[in-house]
């Protein structure tokens, strides 16, 4: 019986190994490309399908958008795009016509609370209101309040990358809803 499973598995790692389909490197892993995705095009579509005003940020190079995806935040759709950062960090940018309470609250299922504020952007005097929570595991959420809509940023990146992430969004022309 022994040998009927070493044959086995001779056979096995020949075969998937002749396929070129897999690969053994031993030691560290290395960052690979980042997938990126079309999110201009997504948030298009979103702006004809919700009921506030959807912008796009163009970020400078470095800035690769990886993710594009819609969620509900109470009873409304929102959507969400991200983008790996130009220090590899990972921020994600939400939009919703639901109030501040209700979008940090649902923003996703770790309780935060008021922590503070942030300055944008100077010129403006635009100000984010930071949500926080106790647990090391819960990532800070970012608040602009525009009044038609709510900006919501959180990830894992350095502040100055949240500001540049917010500042470019608040710049941005909301995009056609017809």
């Amino acid at each position: 019986m022994t040998i009927n499973v070493i044959v086995i598995v001779l056979l096995m790692v020949g075969a998937v190994g002749f396929t070129g389909m897999c690969s053994f490197n031993p030691g560290r892993p290395e960052n690979g490309p980042v997938q990126e995705v079309d999110g201009a095009t997504f948030m298009g579509m979103e702006a004809r399908a919700v009921k506030f005003p959807v912008r796009f940020p163009r970020m400078p190079e470095g800035w690769v958008n990886n993710s594009a995806r819609r969620t509900t935040i109470g009873e409304d759709p929102a959507p969400v795009v991200g983008w790996v950062t130009p220090k590899e960090g990972y921020l994600q940018l939400t939009q919703t016509g639901a109030d501040v309470e209700t979008a940090v609250e649902r923003v996703d299922s770790s309780p935060r609370e008021k922590t503070g504020t942030a300055l944008i952007d100077d010129a403006q005097s635009l100000e984010a209101t930071i949500y926080s929570s106790p647990e090391a595991d819960v990532r800070d959420v970012w608040v602009v309040d525009l009044g038609d809509v709510r900006l919501l940023v959180k990830g894992e990146a350095g502040e100055d990358e949240f500001r540049e992430l917010l500042a470019t969004t608040v710049a941005t022309e909301p995009l056609p809803a017809t």
